[in-house]
């Protein structure tokens, strides 16, 4: 070190230790750094991995559509106890495509942690004119004391470029998924899964380079060499005939070749990872981790009871999706009612979904129960997803107008006349009918009205059995000298 400076020879030349030149590309094993975390810091970096995995992942798109298909199902129904708000808000469902955009806000829900949806009223401000599901990467959003404050959506391509486009507060939707009400931002449901995607797709890379090898191994001819006492030099027309004799061979067959012609075949050597196990764990994690139960997957299980409380937690989740889909609803649906000037009115949601579980016998269980007088008739519905409220206002209007033809609406009615409960006039107008129009006309419709004089007496009526001392219309016990009823018949003489 002639100049005095450490790492230099009097020469001048430089020596530089062993951990500097390691220090000199940090990242030159940062893809294989084993202890690197695959978790993005950012947000945006999340939720744009979590769309890629959902993307490219058979497995993530699976789950994420399961979650979405038993909450939502594949079209969402408005009823309304009022029959024209009804009309109005199915046509405005069908002219804004009400069950596609809840959809498409579910899944980025789910996928990327948030959602964003933004309204545009007509240039009137009496009624909505499209809903539209903004992509939450491009949005930034700020809040205050718990509330939404400020929304700007920049260009997806340069969200640092300029002051962004400010979304309306009022008419813009922001939902966040498994996250507390001080977090700006929502956590995607793939999230916890992306450890093992990067372990599922190191073990693909494995898998695909032991493949490639197995299927294009490395083959090298030895033409000539040292056999016993006699040493064989190869010269080029040997080679060539060589060459041009394997060559020209049938795969299918075999190849005469003279004794100095040997064949090595390097890259079939050695033993084979067993990636089918790996994976099939790896792939158990991922589902797990995004929310499905092992025993779904695997088919295996402690226990009924641990199943069984798996599945409760499933159907939770699902209650909780549905309710963030009701919530995208009501947004839409209660600024609607009050644009349109019908705020005193109400309208309700149906779902076509699907139940991972079979119910039959829990609603089998639930109606044994009402018929016992055990549990209440709001009690009942409640517990099918009914709303009592609107089937009482569908009962009311439905039994103003009879259908004549349901034989469960008229068949009670009937009865009580027969057995003198009800009169038929009285019928008549709850069935919908004019007691004035319907007046009966023949011998046999008039035997239902009072035909019987005054003092007439059961002896002298058609239907009276004197041996079983019974009416032969009522089937009730009466005698001879009772009152002839309205049911009364001459007898034939």
């Amino acid at each position: 070190m002639g100049d005095g400076q450490p790492g230099l020879h009097a020469q001048g030349a430089v020596i530089v230790p062993m951990a500097t030149a390691a220090m000199l590309d940090s990242a030159a094993f940062a893809r294989i750094n084993p202890y690197e975390s695959s978790i993005p810091i950012a947000w945006e970096d999340r939720a744009k991995k979590a769309w890629e995995y959902y993307v490219e992942e058979p497995l993530v798109k699976n789950c994420i559509n399961s979650w979405r298909t038993f909450a939502v199902g594949d079209e969402i129904k408005i009823t309304s106890d009022d029959n024209a708000v009804k009309t109005e808000a199915s046509d405005l469902a069908d002219r804004l495509d009400i069950s596609e955009f809840v959809k498409d806000m579910i899944l980025q829900l789910l996928v990327k942690g948030d959602a964003v949806g933004f309204k545009r009223y007509t240039k009137d401000g009496k009624d909505l004119e499209e809903v539209t599901c903004v992509n939450p990467v491009s949005v930034k959003v700020k809040y205050a004391q718990g509330q939404l404050v400020e929304v700007q959506q920049f260009p997806e391509d340069s969200p640092t470029a300029g002051d962004g486009l400010k979304l309306p507060v009022e008419q813009t939707l922001h939902l966040k998924w498994d996250a507390p009400a001080f977090s700006p931002r929502g956590n995607s449901l793939v999230l916890p899964a992306f450890e093992s995607i990067e372990l599922l797709r190191d073990y693909r890379r494995a898998e695909k380079a032991i493949a490639k090898r197995w299927a294009t191994p490395f083959r090298l001819i030895k033409v000539g060499g040292a056999f016993g006492q006699k040493m064989v030099m190869p010269d080029q027309k040997m080679l060539e005939q060589t060459r041009d004799m394997v060559n020209k061979m049938d795969m299918k067959s075999g190849l005469v070749v003279p004794f100095y012609v040997t064949v090595e075949t390097h890259g079939t050597e050695g033993q084979v990872l067993n990636v089918e196990e790996k994976v099939r764990e790896v792939k158990e994690d991922i589902i797990v981790a995004l929310g499905l139960a092992r025993s779904l997957v695997a088919g295996d299980g402690p226990n009924f009871a641990t199943a069984s409380v798996s599945m409760q937690k499933m159907l939770i989740m699902i209650r909780e999706i549905k309710h963030a889909a009701r919530i995208i609803l009501d947004w839409i649906f209660d600024d609607w009612l009050e644009i349109r000037g019908h705020r005193d009115k109400s309208v309700q949601f149906v779902f076509n979904d699907l139940d991972p579980t079979d119910a039959v016998d829990l609603k089998k269980l639930l109606i044994d129960l009402y018929d016992r007088k055990l549990i209440s008739r709001s009690s009942l519905q409640l517990k099918m997803d009914l709303d009592p409220d609107t089937e009482e206002a569908n009962r009311e209007s439905e039994g103003k107008n009879l259908d004549l033809l349901d034989e469960k609406q008229v068949k009670p009615i009937v009865d009580m006349v027969v057995a003198g409960i009800m009169s038929i006039e009285t019928a008549q107008q709850m069935l919908g009918l004019d007691p004035a129009k319907n007046r009966p006309g023949g011998d046999t419709q008039a035997s239902l009205y009072s035909s019987a004089g005054v003092g007439e007496m059961c002896d002298s009526c058609a239907y009276f059995s004197e041996e079983h001392n019974c009416c032969g219309v009522t089937q009730a016990e009466t005698t001879f000298d009772s009152p002839a009823c309205r049911f009364f018949g001459h007898k034939r003489v």
